[in-house]
């Protein structure tokens, strides 16, 4: 090999190391719970396949060149991580303003950039066998009712306010379907990306026994939030990662979301 093209490739590893130096692994924190198909398996470590979310945040890091640690949490424990710094990023909905906690995407006009997140929407599973209509008002029709969610999810108070009777005690999706399918809950409500979500996994797994509302209970929507001092430490790394979700997000998401509606 002649010497020019040694040096050329000496020159190009020590690069290569270098920015990887540079660049410190990002720890990632997410719930410890099954919430399929962005979330798979429980338990401390990601499953494989891991869900949807997982896929792209590991596409996100890779498109920056950075090593990725995944930290799994329960729910609870997730915010306080964050703020407390062991973990450095964290799939996040805001409760109120969160902007002197947490950094997040801004717009010009200082707000919470849209297009920096993903849409939310949290749906509704009935029994079939109820034959409720699937264009009743939602939350009309649970008036009184006993509606299972999530354990940790952040709108349980606003549905116990609303009238509706919250039962919290589950704390992933499997648990709750069982409930519902026992007739121990009137309904199921979930928050997905999009309404139909999670239309693959209930029609495989429970085919006719089950009926998603057409209208959704609320809207919101979830951004990659970020430690405040990781934040001002890594802002160039930190403002791709966000660049790379307004130009990709969406629609890598969808693409993410029906390869594990047909075959994860």
């Amino acid at each position: 090999m002649k010497l020019h093209k040694l040096v050329s490739i000496i020159v190009l590893y020590c690069a290569a190391g270098a920015a990887q130096a540079a660049c410190a692994p990002i720890r990632v924190g997410y719930l410890n719970q099954d919430r399929p198909p962005y979330y798979l398996g429980n338990g401390s470590e990601p499953a494989n396949p891991p869900g949807a979310s997982i896929e792209m945040i590991r596409e996100i890091a890779a498109s920056i060149g950075c090593p990725i640690v995944f930290v799994r949490l329960p729910v609870a424990r997730v915010r306080m991580a964050l703020e407390a710094g062991s973990i450095d990023i964290a799939p996040m909905s805001p409760i109120g303003d969160e902007s002197a906690t947490f950094a997040f995407p801004l717009g010009k006009n200082g707000k919470l950039d849209a297009d920096s997140g993903l849409p939310l929407v949290s749906v509704v599973f009935v029994r079939s066998s109820d034959a409720i209509a699937r264009d009743v008002d939602t939350m009309r029709h649970l008036q009184g009712r006993t509606i299972g969610i999530n354990h940790g999810a952040m709108y349980a108070e606003g549905l116990r306010q609303a009238g509706v009777r919250v039962d919290d005690g589950a704390s992933d999706v499997a648990r709750n379907i069982e409930k519902l399918r026992r007739g121990r809950i009137d309904g199921y409500a979930v928050t997905l990306v999009s309404a139909q979500d999670m239309d693959g996994f209930i029609a495989a797994h429970f085919a006719g026994e089950l009926t998603r509302l057409e209208k959704p209970l609320q809207s919101s929507h979830v951004w990659l939030a970020v430690n405040k001092a990781y934040y001002a430490r890594n802002r160039e790394q930190v403002d791709a990662i966000w660049a790379w979700v307004a130009r990709n997000g969406r629609t890598r998401f969808a693409q993410l979301l029906d390869i594990y509606s047909h075959g994860q």
